[in-house]
């Protein structure tokens, strides 16, 4: 298939993927945003979002901070347990993870639900 047309179907996902092809990296766990902080003051971070129907949106690295502040805070899940999404500023929220694998840049995963 071609990358360039690929959409999230369902979540959670199991793989990653660019334009250009798989990446190949693992979910190796789920993340608080006390995790998140810690893990962008030690190492550039790239977002990526996953939202049923779309493609996967990444998030330059350059931009990962203001994201950080300004649309992923307000909206994290803390972790995989029960939430309600009336209590999220427009009636969405993400749950981050954090995935490894052959990019020495960390990647979080962010699902989407709303």
């Amino acid at each position: 298939m071609d990358n360039s047309k690929k959409i999230v179907t369902q979540l959670p996902l199991s793989k990653l993927w660019t334009d250009e092809g798989d990446i190949d990296a693992e979910r190796t766990r789920h993340l608080t945003d006390k995790n998140i902080q810690e893990i962008l003051s030690a190492a550039p971070v790239e977002f990526v979002i996953a939202d049923v129907g779309l493609k996967l949106q990444w998030i330059s690295l350059d931009q990962s901070f203001d994201f950080w502040k300004n649309e992923l805070k307000p909206h994290l899940a803390n972790g995989m347990g029960v939430f309600q999404l009336d209590k999220f500023p427009g009636n969405y929220a993400y749950v981050a993870s954090e995935w490894s694998g052959e990019n020495q840049t960390k990647i979080i995963l962010l699902e989407k639900y709303h």
